[in-house]
Formats: C-alpha cells, sequence, structure tokens
C-alpha cells in the first residue's frame, strides 16, 4: 500500500490539489440572488493566501536549516497548488458561463473605492495588456454594498450584467498568482540540488567500542563484524565513504548505511523494498551510523521498535 502512494505520489497530489480547488472556489461563488458574492473574500481565500503559502515556503526552505525531505515537500506542494489554482479557474469559469453572477465588496475598515482602486492597480500586472481586466472606478462604486439594510440596492440590480465584470480581474488573479506563480516555484523547486550529507564519523574500529545495547530485537549484528564480511555498500542519503568499509560491487549481501539520530520515515523502508525486489537473493542489512561513532541506544530501540512494528526482520548492525 505505502509503495501504491509513494509511486502515484504526483498524482494523488495534483488529483488532491484540483478538486481542493473546485470545492473552494465553487462555495465562495455560491450565489442565491439575495446578496452579491463578495471578491474580496474570494480573492483572499484563492488567490491572496495560497500564493503567500507557496512564497513562505520556500522563504522558510533557503533561509532556515533545509533537507532532502524538505524539498520533497515544496515540490508536492507546488505541484498541489498550480492545480488548485486550476481548480479554481475551472471553476469560475463555468461558474460564470452557466450562471448569472453579481459580485460586490464588503469590509469593516475604512477603505474608499480611491484606495481599493489603486491597490487593485498594483495588483493587476497585466493591465499593460488588458486594461478593461481591471475595475475601474465606477464599477468599484457601484459594487461596494454596506452590512445595513438589503444588501443589494436598486442601482445595482439595474446595473448587475455590469457587475459581473469583476470575473475577469479574478480570472487573471487566479492565471498570475496562482498558476504561474506556483508553476515557476515548482519549476525552481526540481532544479534545485539535493543536499550532500555528511558527517562525523571515525572508520577506526579499534577504537571504536560500540556498546552492546538493551533491546528485544534479535536480529542486530555488530559494526566490527563487517570487516571479515563481503557485501554491497550502499547509503540511504549518506555519504558512505567516511565509513572506511569496502564495498564488493559482485556481492549478493547488501548493508545499507542510515542515520541513526534520524526517525525512520517510510520513505526508507519502501526504497530497502525496492532493493528487495531488484535483488531477491540478497541478504539485506542496516547499519545505523551514530553523528559521531556509536550510535544512541535511544536512537537503536526507535529503529528496532518501528521495524517490529512493521514485522520486518532486516538485520541491524550498530
Amino acid at each position: 500500500m505505502l509503495k501504491i502512494v509513494k509511486k502515484y505520489k504526483s498524482i494523488l497530489f495534483i488529483v488532491g490539489g484540483f478538486f481542493l480547488g473546485v470545492s473552494l472556489s465553487s462555495g465562495l461563488l455560491l450565489y442565491s440572488g439575495k446578496e452579491l458574492v463578495n471578491v474580496l473574500v474570494y480573492f483572499a481565500f484563492v488567490v491572496a493566501i495560497p500564493a503567500l503559502i507557496s512564497i513562505t515556503g520556500f522563504i522558510i526552505y533557503f533561509f532556515f536549516k533545509h533537507s532532502n525531505a524538505k524539498l520533497e515537500a515544496l515540490k508536492s506542494s507546488s505541484l498541489a497548488g498550480v492545480f488548485f489554482s486550476l481548480g479554481a479557474l475551472i471553476s469560475l469559469l463555468i461558474t460564470i458561463t452557466t450562471k448569472d453572477i453579481a459580485f460586490g465588496w464588503a469590509t469593516t475598515l475604512n477603505i474608499q473605492p480611491s484606495e481599493l482602486k489603486s491597490v487593485l492597480n498594483s495588483i493587476a500586472i497585466w493591465k499593460v495588456f488588458c486594461g478593461n481586466c481591471v475595475p475601474d472606478t465606477h464599477l468599484i462604486e457601484l459594487s461596494r454594498y454596506s452590512r445595513l439594510g438589503s444588501s443589494v440596492t436598486k442601482e445595482q440590480i439595474a446595473n448587475a450584467q455590469l457587475l459581473g465584470q469583476w470575473w475577469k480581474f479574478l480570472a487573471l488573479s487566479i492565471v498570475v498568482y496562482g498558476v504561474a506563480l506556483r508553476g515557476i516555484l515548482f519549476a525552481i523547486a526540481n532544479i534545485l540540488p539535493k543536499q550532500k550529507e555528511s558527517v562525523e564519523f571515525s572508520s577506526n574500529v579499534a577504537k571504536e567500542e560500540f556498546e552492546q545495547l538493551d533491546s528485544s530485537y534479535e536480529n542486530r549484528a555488530d559494526f566490527s563484524n563487517l570487516k571479515s564480511r563481503e557485501f554491497k555498500l550502499l547509503g540511504y542519503h549518506f555519504d558512505t565513504s567516511k565509513l572506511g568499509l569496502n564495498s564488493s560491487e559482485n556481492s549478493s549481501n547488501i548493508v545499507v548505511a542510515t542515520k541513526s539520530w534520524e526517525p525512520p520515515i517510510m520513505d526508507f523502508f519502501d526504497y530497502l523494498e525496492e532493493l528487495k525486489e531488484g535483488n531477491p537473493n540478497a541478504k539485506i542489512s542496516i547499519l545505523l551510523v551514530g553523528l559521531k561513532g556509536k550510535p544512541k541506544s535511544q536512537d537503536v530501540d526507535i529503529w528496532t521498535r518501528k521495524l517490529k512494528e512493521l514485522n520486518l526482520n532486516y538485520e541491524v548492525i550498530v
């Protein structure tokens, strides 16, 4: 099941993002004819907030400690974001095509139509090639409604067709700040190099005294025994050159070195299963490497408990 999820992860993010976009956009565009659809609410939840979340994710990745796992999360969220925006755009276009939607805006803040016009102009970077896709002052004044009394005035009813013109601004906002922006972020995430992670490790076994750990996991071997064994050495996001071990490329036995201080994640076990499928006759062992030599007993316990939980009987070397 986990392998299936991993294999089709991109499809799941695409489908999930798309239907979330469709659902949210459709919900915000529900229109009974008794009150206007608030463009500020729609813009905030469909365009502004998702765009800010995407940009914030990249800022956190670049300015804080980043890892390959975070990079993969960045790619996945950006991919889902692109299709969220596509879903929202399609929903908007279908709705304005099949229904007569009247848009308006209302806020408790003391914002004048001229001030909102200035904000919209700064947002609408497309106005150079589509000037009528930005609401003018008359439309902004006409579409404002009050929290008191009837939300739809006689003047608004008489100009219902004009109130529908907000859709152009909303559609281009989704295209620019949703599809295009997040598409660019997704492309950037895909060209970012993976991190080469290395740790301090003393390869002199004579100077390393690996403690005997109290654990009920039976399938365990001592690191020192590796010197007398023949195996193919692999590293899971780990530079094995610091281990001082020889790798025999033709060996049917495989030792996978991984960092003991990092929690066991399902991607790692999927990786082992793929190795097993490709090498059905191989004995696969897990070498837990500590930050500065021997792994901590509590870290080893976490790994062995996870192996038991998953009912996996891989040899653990410490």
